[in-house]
């Protein structure tokens, strides 16, 4: 069987790592094939993960990886400026967990090195599904050029400003997600620098103001790159039984929680068992989804509870998040909020999950709101 993964990106890599591993696990012999454009660059922001990546990169390498592969260490996310109640509530991994900040660049560097005797790395412009001789097509390219055939997402921001800012040393451990009065920006502290990004609504605030913003508030002296976004997920992740969606190809949301390398990993494995362990076309298809609009869910509910500040931006957030059907995300915010401290013990090891979360992680953000 061949396999040919389109794009060396995030969601490429992690696509061929999962294929190259997990083919140990089956009796048929399974040929990899990553194509990529050598012109089209890497995106230009640092990356933040969550648990599942270590896991992964583990399984692939077996390696103490940390050594070799150019990366900070991420405990979890602290929120500044989030809720009216306190200044800082930190939504923390389980002690002695931990997660990755990367450069995208060094990531996929390290992977086709690494990784490379498992899969064919080949440079070209893929223009047509037609041209590629393959059982299965991973699709992992970037954005598609019009929303026909995808579903538009819910979220009240849709631009972003990128910047970085000198390394800082003994810097924090942590991804910081900082709101400000139009939306909000995260801090990604890696080996060699800061990555810095200005998330807010262009139909609130323009991009002018919001450049003005980002420079005073967060001593930035130049704006890299202004980068508009929609979000959205693809009404049908399968094409014609072979042509399978992933990465921005597939779905994409505002990076508020890290939600896609999270996303690129689980679509890798439903997708291995769409081919491998009998898993319909249907089931693969709808249980993506479902797992992308409780990305949604999860992301907007953060929104719910406001922030210091009290402006439009904030108000249109809040209400955008009660306007919404959260039905089902409500009665598991319900069950969060009352939990003790056995029950916290006891979901800390339960495979009970909305998308990549666990009920004390609803908690936890809860108690630091509340």
């Amino acid at each position: 069987m061949k396999i040919t993964i389109i794009g060396r990106g995030n969601a490429g890599c992690i696509s061929a790592m999962h294929f190259a591993h997990y083919r140990n696990n089956i009796n048929t012999k399974i040929e990899i094939d990553l194509l990529f454009d050598s012109n089209i660059p890497p995106v230009p922001t640092g990356q933040g993960t969550t648990l599942d990546f270590p896991e992964i990169l583990f399984n692939c390498f077996n390696l103490g990886y940390l050594d070799k592969f150019p990366s900070t260490k991420k405990t979890g996310i602290m929120y500044e400026d989030f809720g009216k109640n306190k200044d800082k509530v930190f939504h923390n991994f389980p002690v002695g967990n931990y997660s990755l900040h990367f450069d995208p660049k060094d990531f996929q560097d390290f992977v086709c090195k690494n990784l490379k005797i498992n899969f064919n790395e080949i440079d070209e412009n893929v223009k047509d599904y037609k041209q590629i001789d393959s059982d299965y097509i991973i699709d992992c390219r970037g954005s598609p050029k019009t929303l026909k055939g995808y579903e538009e997402l819910v979220s009240p921001v849709n631009c972003a400003l990128l910047s970085t800012l000198p390394k800082k040393e003994n810097d924090v451990e942590y991804t910081r997600s900082i709101a400000h009065e139009n939306g909000w920006c995260f801090y990604i502290p890696l080996p060699d620098k800061t990555s810095l990004g200005y998330i807010f609504n262009k139909s609130i605030t323009n991009v002018d103001q919001a450049t003005k913003n980002f420079k005073n508030t967060f001593n930035v002296k130049k704006v890299n790159k202004v980068f508009p976004f929609k979000q959205y997920v693809a009404k049908e992740p399968i094409i014609d039984n072979r042509v399978l969606l992933n990465g921005n190809k597939l779905f994409f949301l505002e990076p508020l929680e890290a939600t896609a390398m999270g996303c690129y990993i689980n679509s890798a494995r439903f997708y291995f068992d769409y081919i491998f362990n009998n898993a319909s076309k249907e089931y693969t298809s709808n249980k993506i989804k479902e797992y992308v609009y409780q990305l949604q869910d999860f992301i907007l509910w953060h929104y719910s509870y406001g922030s210091k500040y009290d402006t439009i931006f904030w108000k249109h957030s809040k209400n955008l998040w009660h306007s919404h059907n959260k039905q089902e995300i409500e009665k598991i915010i319900t069950i969060s909020r009352d939990m003790s401290k056995q029950d916290i013990q006891k979901s800390l090891h339960s495979n009970f999950k909305y998308a990549q979360w666990q009920l004390w992680n609803f908690n936890n953000f809860i108690k630091g709101m509340e």
